[in-house]
């Protein structure tokens, strides 16, 4: 790919919606899938690690909250909603959990159009700075620069497991342990 930076969203589904302690709202969902070519209806291929690079040097390392806003508007303080709070890399998929906060200037109305099943899902938008076209059309993303994810209508990637935390915390998991079949140990 040249050196432009194209600018692309990609669409998950959130799993679980629940009131936490502080009274911020949280909820989680599947980033994507990695190299798998039918898991995002949006056209893009994310391979494993794309995301792993910037998170670390520009999120992790420097003590920094992934934005969550909502329907990709990241202009101004109305849009601006909470935060991500985990954001766990396996080989296989990308998964995140994030809060609404109650502070948000919409926090009522983005927790009732949840609760209605209207926004749906995540999108993460971010810049690809390493990646190609593959000659079925679609963009093979193999490094990009995530800047903020958005709660939306419609998630391209609807499946999703159930996990919460509180504070941002980034997981990469580089290997999976053999797990012993002897009494289920």
């Amino acid at each position: 790919m040249e050196k432009q930076s194209n600018l692309i969203s990609n669409f998950f589904a959130i799993n679980d919606f629940s009131k936490a302690e502080n009274g911020n709202y949280k909820v989680k969902g599947l980033l994507t899938t990695f190299d798998n070519p039918e898991a995002n209806m949006n056209g893009y291929l994310y391979k494993a690690g794309c995301y792993d690079n910037f998170l670390k040097s520009y999120y992790q390392n420097n003590g920094k909250n992934i934005p969550l806003d909502i329907l990709h508007n990241v202009t101004d303080l109305a849009h601006l909603v909470g935060k991500v709070t985990e954001f766990n890399v396996t080989k296989n998929e990308a998964q995140i959990v994030a809060e609404i906060s109650k502070y948000a200037i919409h926090f009522n109305s983005i927790v009732g159009l949840i609760e209605d099943g209207v926004l749906q899902g995540f999108s993460d938008m971010s810049y690809v700075n390493n990646g190609k076209y593959l000659d079925n059309g679609m963009l093979e993303v193999t490094e990009c620069s995530l800047f903020s994810v958005a709660l939306v209508q419609n998630p391209a990637v609807v499946a999703s497991k159930l996990q919460l935390a509180n504070a941002t915390q980034f997981n990469f998991i580089e290997e999976e342990k053999p797990q012993n079949t002897l009494f289920n140990l």
